[in-house]
């Protein structure tokens, strides 16, 4: 299908260029984007790269109950998020499970066949602009070795040189953070046990680097190692066990290999679900990282559905200024829109 028509909208305000209600309207979904038109001509034009966020729900029954206008009860809420604001419209006789099946239908079928996102490729070769860039960074990773090396006396030192490690892999030095964090990974080893808490932080660290860093096969070695140990010392619902497990999701999902990370994240909710509840802030987290991938691997009907339920579970929560919804929100206004591709 080319277009998808919707009648019986009511045009309820938000937009600049717009102010008061108007019913009678018609809202065409293609391409390019949403069109709400009159009998006649067009009423609003909405293109897919103005919106920032989609939401569809169920009108509050007292919200409802309060209106004068005849608003039928039957309906749902559309929630268009732009810069200048919300622009919301009311559609009679769909409920909203059904217009959100109906508007992921019409998506996957306008966008036609996906296609998965190639893996993540290294990063480029740290520039250097002479022989004493290469002298510095040389001197900046053998002292990154050195303070590895040194003994781990207490969980505060430990904790201080891994703070120092990450700054390097956010900084974008991979070399110094790993000549850092591959001997204090030995070190607290020594000092507190290679199923230790701390240790198995360090260790997530340091695949965490090795991804960073392009060495894929290192980071999620590791990486399977890590979350073994994690689930031998909490269990598989241990809340260390479901952080590093994600990132394992998440390093599969870094090289490509989108069939093994999909089932990670499944496996990470089903546990997230067990420890903090279906409706917690934590499940959704995961929810919203196994809807990410979907995007990604191509599978566009199916992060729609994962990025509802992202919103349903927050939707009790102060849903409207929360970050994760947010980010569903706008996710979902992007793979509505049919040209979008991974």
């Amino acid at each position: 299908m080319s277009s998808l028509a919707l009648p019986h909208v009511t045009f309820l305000g938000g937009h600049p260029r717009r102010a008061g209600e108007t019913a009678g309207l018609t809202a065409v979904l293609d391409r390019s984007g949403i069109d709400l038109r009159r009998p006649i001509r067009r009423f609003l034009r909405l293109p897919w790269p103005a919106l920032r966020g989609l939401d569809v729900r169920t009108p509050d029954l007292l919200t409802m109950a309060l209106r004068y206008d005849g608003l039928r009860s039957d309906g749902a809420y559309v929630d268009l998020h732009l810069d200048e604001g919300v622009c919301r419209l009311h559609v009679a006789g769909a409920p909203a499970p059904e217009l959100r099946e109906r508007l992921a239908a019409w998506a996957a079928d306008a966008a036609g066949p996906g296609e998965p996102l190639p893996g993540t490729p290294p990063p480029p070769p740290r520039q250097m602009r002479g022989p004493a860039d290469v002298a510095r960074m040389s001197l900046d990773i053998w002292r990154a070795a050195g303070a590895g090396r040194e003994a781990v006396p207490d969980r505060g030192t430990l904790a201080y040189r891994l703070a120092v490690a990450e700054d390097h892999r956010h900084c974008g030095r991979f070399a110094e953070a790993v000549a850092l964090l591959e001997p204090l990974a030995a070190g607290a080893s020594a000092a507190f046990g290679q199923l230790d808490e701390d240790t198995l932080t360090v260790r997530n660290a340091l695949a965490q680097t090795y991804l960073a860093a392009g060495q894929v096969d290192d980071g999620l070695d590791l990486l399977r190692e890590v979350v073994a140990a994690a689930e031998h010392r909490q269990g598989a619902d241990g809340d260390l066990t479901l952080v590093v497990r994600n990132n394992l999701a998440i390093g599969y999902q870094q090289a490509g290999q989108y069939a093994q990370a999909i089932e990670l994240h499944e496996r990470n909710i089903r546990h997230s679900e067990r420890r903090h509840g279906r409706l917690s802030r934590q499940t959704a987290g995961r929810r919203n990282n196994l809807a990410a991938t979907l995007a990604l691997a191509g599978h566009r009907r199916r992060a729609i559905e994962r990025y509802w339920e992202v919103l349903d579970a927050l939707s009790d929560g102060g849903a409207h200024d929360d970050t994760l919804a947010a980010t569903a929100r706008q996710n979902l206004a992007i793979l509505h829109n049919p040209s979008w591709r991974p």
